[in-house]
């Protein structure tokens, strides 16, 4: 008597591991594609913090005062401008990288980056006209008379960089979205000597002060856009897709404003930070020159998960483009792993090597003291953010911002930052207890974007949702 099973099994088993084999295969190709997208965003991204970082380290060696004034500074062309146009700009990362695969019509993608550049110029002159009054706004929330001074007298002098750096950060995103991760890389490495010249030269030879580093600011951005103009038109083949000036980039913008909106509430992550910032210069200039160093630290370590979240934005929208639901989840999966990976490392290496860090940036005991403190709490904000970079970067593919910027809202601003206040003016915990509030924040919100991922996007649905899109920009 013979049987036949032997044989099905061993058909069946063959089936299994041609399946596996080619699972594995996909795999592979997704991790290969990642990585040539993310490498040389991580070289972006940490030459771009690197920069702030020496601007840094340039400001505590001019002088605490300095450090605090540029900081809060900083920290006020953040809020009150510069985050609203990057987060109204989140649109070109969804539209371009779906375009380039699934519109007909290659202009497309160039007609995008006008509407862009046209509408995020009108938002420019608004924010103009707020940094205008940034005295009185900043003595509103509590900063003496003579910080708020001369903060206001460092972001008047820097108000020449709001439609460059919004034209550098357009041009980037363009790139991206086409494949062209390189571009920046390049550009930035071309920028850094020069940024560090400039520094010195402003700061240290001149002697200028406050003065000397907006100068600095406005010098080094206005170099790097020229240079971006001339690199594109010159040495790359995005030429090829700009269509050249038309009235179509002044029609059809209720779908980028769609996305835009919503993508300026959702980098409401980023506002967390510099808010608390804010809130730390009512606590004095010890607390706001340590707040810096830290700022400054973590960013750098959040170009990590940044660039990989950059990288799976562009290969997401490419698959969306191009229909492939499959290849879309796998990617995100893929990403997501690897980003919770480094962004534990990351986190670690910023607690075990916080007393280094301190003494790094400043010669001032105290300065020194607070921030070894408040890198204990930072390194867990770090964990927490990082991750939720990554969740936020994939629902912002998908053209979800509304739904990355809800989670912001209710996290940070419901519930985040009011706890961090309450710890810090009823248990009088400073740094500390603002900081704990955006840890609280950051794991609310990654935890609610992970389950969102994994149990509510149909990724069919969302390839359909894309083609949609595309045809809405086409011309």
């Amino acid at each position: 008597m013979s049987f036949a099973y032997p044989n099905t099994i061993d058909v069946a088993s063959r089936k299994r591991s041609l399946h596996c084999y080619a699972k594995y295969g996909e795999i592979q190709q997704e991790i290969q594609a990642i990585s040539r997208f993310a490498l040389p965003l991580i070289v972006t991204f940490l030459l771009g913090v690197g920069n702030k970082v020496v601007d840094v380290w340039f400001l505590g060696k001019v002088g605490s005062e300095a450090m605090a004034v540029a900081s809060l500074g900083n920290l006020f062309t953040t809020i009150a401008g510069l985050s609203v146009g990057m987060g109204i700009l989140t649109a070109i990362d969804t539209l371009v990288a779906q375009a380039f695969t699934g519109a007909s019509n290659p202009h497309t993608v160039g007609i995008i980056l006008q509407r862009a550049l046209a509408i995020i110029y009108i938002f420019g002159v608004f924010i103009t006209a707020t940094w205008c009054y940034s005295e009185r706004i900043l003595l509103a929330m509590g900063q003496s008379p003579e910080l708020a001074r001369k903060t206001h007298e460092y972001i008047l002098l820097f108000i020449p960089n709001i439609f460059s750096v919004f034209t550098i950060v357009a041009l980037r995103k363009f790139l991206q979205g086409l494949g062209e991760m390189k571009v920046t890389m390049y550009l930035l490495m071309l920028l850094f000597p020069i940024n560090v010249a400039s520094n010195y030269f402003f700061l240290i030879y001149m002697e200028m002060g406050i003065a000397g580093a907006a100068y600095h600011g406005v010098f080094v951005t206005t170099v790097l856009l020229l240079v971006y103009i001339l690199f594109i038109f010159i040495c790359t083949d995005a030429k090829k897709f700009w269509p050249g000036f038309t009235k179509q980039a002044f029609c059809h913008w209720g779908e980028f404003l769609k996305l835009g909106i919503p993508g300026m509430l959702s980098v409401s992550v980023d506002w967390a930070f510099e808010v608390c910032a804010i809130i730390t210069g009512v606590l004095g200039q010890t607390s706001l020159a340590a707040q810096s160093v830290v700022i400054s630290c973590i960013s750098l370590f959040l170009m990590i998960p940044s660039a990989l979240t950059t990288a799976l934005v562009v290969r997401l929208g490419h698959h969306l483009g191009a229909n492939q639901p499959k290849k879309t989840k796998l990617c995100v999966m893929l990403a997501s792993t690897i980003g919770l990976v480094f962004v534990f490392i990351d986190s670690v290496l910023l607690y075990v090597n916080r007393s280094t860090i301190a003494h790094t940036f400043s010669k001032d005991d105290q300065v020194v003291d607070a921030t070894i403190e408040l890198l204990g709490v930072g390194s867990l904000a770090h964990f927490a953010m990082g991750f939720g970079i990554v969740l936020s970067g994939t629902l912002n593919a998908l053209g979800k911002q509304h739904i990355v910027a809800c989670f912001n809202i209710v996290s940070y601003y419901a519930i985040g930052l009011p706890v961090g206040l309450y710890l810090t003016s009823k248990y009088n915990w400073g740094l500390i207890g603002v900081w704990s509030g955006v840890v609280i924040a950051g794991l609310l919100k990654s935890t609610a974007e992970a389950i969102t991922i994994i149990f509510f996007i149909d990724w069919k649905k969302e390839c359909i949702k894309a083609a949609k899109r595309i045809n809405k920009q086409e011309i």
